[in-house]
């Protein structure tokens, strides 16, 4: 019986020593990827304007060319250089200011894009309410007075009527708010 146990042993020791060298080192087969085709290509065919003959009158004898020869194009005109005025001792101020440049939502859409802009001034406002600033790092700080200077001008904005950087002045000082929140 002993037999037996020392055979099963070795028999053990063995197989377990020939699993543990044993590894399947097989790689996956990869696809091959290739770039899908360009995009068709859409390309103008410029043509030039044929050049014209001349055409001769009786007067042009004595500088005449062959008819076939091509004309050349006339010169290109450049348009004057104006001389500077001398200088005076007033300034001319224009008489009527110039139009403010503005982008304004769709008509009858204004009431809905500022009470949105409201919104989101008021939800920063409160953000920015919330956080210790006397807890924040120097690069905190100067995010919560960027966000402060956003909602400031995101206000005069909605004040002058320009609806379109007002919300992009108070979309940015409520997410830069929210960030310091957290």
């Amino acid at each position: 019986m002993r037999h037996h146990q020392l055979v099963l042993i070795v028999l053990l020791a063995a197989l377990a020593g020939g699993c543990a060298r044993a590894r399947a080192s097989t790689e996956p087969v990869m696809p091959m990827l290739s770039p899908p085709p360009p995009p068709p290509r859409v390309v103008e065919t410029y043509v030039d304007d044929p050049v014209r003959p001349v055409e001769r009158t009786s007067g042009d004898t004595a500088n005449a060319t062959p008819a076939s020869k091509p004309v050349a194009r006339p010169p290109v005109t450049r348009p004057e250089v104006s001389k500077p005025e001398p200088a005076r001792s007033e300034p001319e101020r224009p008489t009527t200011s110039a139009p403010a440049l503005t982008l304004k939502p769709a008509p009858g859409a204004e009431a809905k894009t500022e009470a949105a802009i409201r919104t989101l001034v008021t939800r920063a406002t409160s953000h920015l309410q919330r956080v210790n600033y006397a807890a924040l790092d120097a690069d905190g700080r100067a995010q919560f007075e960027t966000s402060r200077r956003f909602i400031q001008q995101a206000e005069d904005a909605l004040k002058n009527g320009n609806l379109s950087f007002a919300g992009k002045l108070a979309d940015k000082a409520a997410t830069m708010a929210a960030v310091l929140v957290r």
